[in-house]
């Protein structure tokens, strides 16, 4: 009797840590900053400005090697940031039959072609109408609405958007801020039931993706377009890459061990 109480206590202790509410991270976000902060006013204003023949010829003022060989490393002294993108659920009049339930891709598209052309989401109707008509281009030229991984993901927004984008594999926290850093938001893919948001239902979507919108210390900020409650969600950074994970298509299966993110680069 007293092996059976104990083993109906484990299951139930067991049951209670699997379904238990994670605690929400609330942090004293940075002010947001629009895409146009990021760009240098001299850069368009004097497109065809030379450098200063002194300065290269002037050896002693040679960048230090180190920065040379990390472009992409941007020293961000106030450890923090916060990119001003807009949000919607994919589900924008709360209407989570299909195709919104799976429409978490072209959401996260649309919140980064608004950040980049300064605009806002208004009217919650249009945004539907939106999604309904990247749902029917994929119907139309690729017979069906199916799971996207990160590299037909790139193939859809060079098609249907016409924007550049670029693959980030093997995604680090490092890499991820260095990004963030320029302006330049991050989409990801990943297991919706491993990352810490005690809004999803039934524990979150097997497959899911969502934009990392900036960073605070340890933690990163995104909108996350699988609930109401998504703008500025935050997720520890451990969470995030932990959870991050790409759409295997021949096995028709997630694949824990690809950490693949995008950027859309602006036109």
């Amino acid at each position: 009797m007293k092996k059976i109480f104990f083993l109906i206590l484990i299951i139930f202790i067991i049951y209670v840590f699997l379904n238990k509410d994670h605690d929400i991270i609330k942090v004293e976000l940075p002010i947001a900053k629009n895409y146009d902060f990021f760009i240098d006013p001299e850069e368009i204003n004097n497109p065809e400005e030379i450098n200063n023949p002194e300065e290269i010829n002037n050896p002693e003022e040679i960048n230090n090697p180190e920065e040379i060989n990390n472009p992409e490393e941007i020293n961000n002294p106030e450890k923090e940031i916060n990119l001003n993108i807009p949000f919607t659920s994919q589900a924008p009049t709360a209407n989570w039959e299909q195709p919104f339930q799976d429409s978490c891709e072209e959401v996260s598209i649309l919140m980064v072609d608004y950040y980049y052309a300064g605009k806002e989401f208004l009217d919650k109707e249009e945004i539907e109408n939106k999604i309904k008509d990247m749902v029917y281009w994929q119907e139309e030229n690729w017979g069906g609405h199916f799971n996207l991984s990160i590299f037909k993901l790139k193939e859809f927004i060079e098609s249907y958007f016409n924007y550049n984008v670029e693959i980030i594999n093997n995604l680090s926290i490092k890499k991820i801020k260095n990004y963030l850093d320029k302006g330049i938001p991050i989409i990801v893919p990943a297991d919706g039931k491993k990352l810490n948001n005690p809004y999803f239902s039934n524990g979150g979507p097997e497959y899911h993706m969502l934009v990392i919108k900036g960073y605070l210390g340890d933690n990163f900020i995104t909108n996350d377009p699988g609930t109401k409650r998504g703008l500025n969600f935050i997720y520890t950074s451990e969470n995030l890459l932990y959870s991050i994970a790409d759409w295997d298509i021949e096995k028709s299966h997630i694949n824990m061990g690809l950490k693949n993110g995008l950027i859309i680069l602006p036109n």
